[in-house]
């Protein structure tokens, strides 16, 4: 604030101080942003992936209270699904060792727990940045025609997957056809 009695210069070193303040502040607050959000995605990293929580068969497990999964399964499957499973004419084997191949060449994607050989394994894929998980379950049905599947993707964390769970199962099921 300015007085009738201020001198020029205390208005100049005022004016100084005001604009180093400025300067300080949008130095440290995009720092310290960027210290954090690079602390989220190192801990993200090491965040535990317990097989007996996301190893859930996709027929029987409960759909999540938060819109960020995704379930194929059969038509005739008494569980909600966002889609009917496509039937194949492959074994079940067969179509389990194709989807292992497909799932496992996609980036980021490990197997979690089960196996293609066993006809129900558990996939987990990290997002790119974050490595945030997402869990990918499949069952793997023999048919009178062939074979189907269940398919259960769902994100660990967040309320949205922005559609997500969806693309990364209607990309491998296409992979499949």
């Amino acid at each position: 604030m300015t007085t009738p009695d201020s001198s020029p210069d205390d208005r100049e070193v005022r004016r100084r101080r005001m604009v180093r303040r400025v300067i300080a502040v949008a130095v440290i607050v995009p720092s310290i942003l960027v210290v954090l959000v690079a602390a989220g995605a190192i801990a993200m990293r090491f965040v535990s992936d317990d097989p007996a929580q996301w190893h859930v068969d996709p027929l029987t497990a409960p759909t999540p209270s938060t819109p960020n999964s995704y379930r194929v399964a059969p038509v005739d499957a008494a569980i909600d699904r966002d889609r009917d499973a496509p039937t194949y004419t492959l074994s079940a084997a067969e179509l389990a060792t194709a989807f292992d191949r497909i799932a496992l060449a996609d980036a980021r994607t490990e197997v979690l727990a089960g196996s293609a050989d066993e006809g129900f394994v558990t996939y987990v894929q990290r997002s790119a940045f974050f490595a945030f998980p997402d869990y990918i379950s499949v069952r793997f049905i023999d048919t009178d025609a062939g074979s189907t599947l269940a398919v259960f993707s769902r994100s660990r964390f967040g309320q949205s997957d922005l559609g997500v769970n969806e693309k990364r199962v209607t990309r491998w099921l296409d992979e499949l056809a």
